[in-house]
């Protein structure tokens, strides 16, 4: 049910104002559990509008907070807490940490081979009624790639053959060359894996890819994946990297992969999201 839910990072104003009152709602459950009971219920009613604005600002204080603390500690290596925020029971490409620069916050990967489904984001297609699932919020940008994707890992293929649930939703390119990726079950991730993978529908869109072991750059950061947030993190990765002894762009044109991992439920002090490029060894 997480993967359905799903969607991309560039959405509406207005969901991802719902989606900061969620959080907040969890916060001030949380911190309404852990008040302190012994106060004065008698107050007068000045005195607890007084206490509610000021409780107000301590939220937005505390929330600052938090963010500031979540990206220094990733800027300190603090790979461990991105870690625990990986939802449990999904698959998820593997890979190997060959060094890491904790001064800048990043760390180079080795990956094994796996194998996508992928969709152009902004290509129409014939069918989608036929051959998308349905999404919780289809007016957001990038819901239809979602629909397309999700509807052929769980069942609308010609074999009608329902997958696993996989981590994390890949996206990459820009405009109308922008691309969705979900990962494949790793049934498929061998050299042959393709051959009985199941049949996307015609007119879905959907389009199947074995991505071949590689050395990657990434920088994970929590909260979420805004345009504006993830275009900074790109460009961040990026000039490190030109500074980088050891490890460079393997082509001058590579393009940066958004990688997201959890659903949109998850507050954002629990997210991890993850921006990499392909790298090579400059010895």
């Amino acid at each position: 049910e997480n993967k359905k839910n799903l969607i991309d990072s560039e959405d509406t104003n207005n969901a991802k104002k719902r989606r900061r009152r969620q959080a907040f709602l969890i916060l001030l459950r949380a911190l309404a559990s852990n008040d302190d009971t012994g106060k004065e219920k008698d107050q007068d009613t000045t005195t607890s509008t007084k206490t509610r604005n000021g409780g107000v600002v301590k939220i937005v204080a505390l929330e600052k907070s938090a963010v500031r603390d979540a990206k220094a500690a990733v800027l300190k290596g603090g790979s461990s807490d991105m870690e625990s925020r990986m939802p449990t029971g999904l698959e998820t490409p593997n890979y190997t940490v060959l060094s890491k620069n904790t001064k800048k916050g990043y760390e180079i990967r080795k990956y094994e081979p796996f194998a996508v489904c992928s969709v152009q984001m902004n290509k129409p297609r014939q069918n989608p009624s036929e051959t998308d699932a349905q999404v919780s919020n289809p007016q957001l940008k990038g819901a239809s790639a979602f629909g397309a994707l999700a509807g052929y890992l769980f069942g609308k293929n010609q074999e009608s053959t329902a997958m696993k649930m996989t981590t994390p939703v890949l996206s990459q390119g820009e405009g109308q060359d922008k691309t969705m990726s979900f990962v494949l079950p790793s049934d498929y991730w061998n050299e042959s894996g393709l051959d009985k993978a199941p049949t996307p529908l015609e007119g879905s869109g959907v389009a199947l890819q074995r991505l071949e072991g590689e050395e990657r750059a990434a920088i994970m950061f929590g909260g979420f994946a805004s345009k504006k947030e993830t275009t900074s993190r790109k460009t961040y990765l990026l000039k490190s990297l030109e500074k980088d002894p050891d490890w460079m762009l393997a082509t001058s044109d590579e393009e940066v992969t958004l990688a997201q991992y959890n659903d949109p439920f998850t507050p954002p002090w629990k997210r991890r999201n993850e921006v990499s490029i392909k790298v090579v060894s400059r010895k």
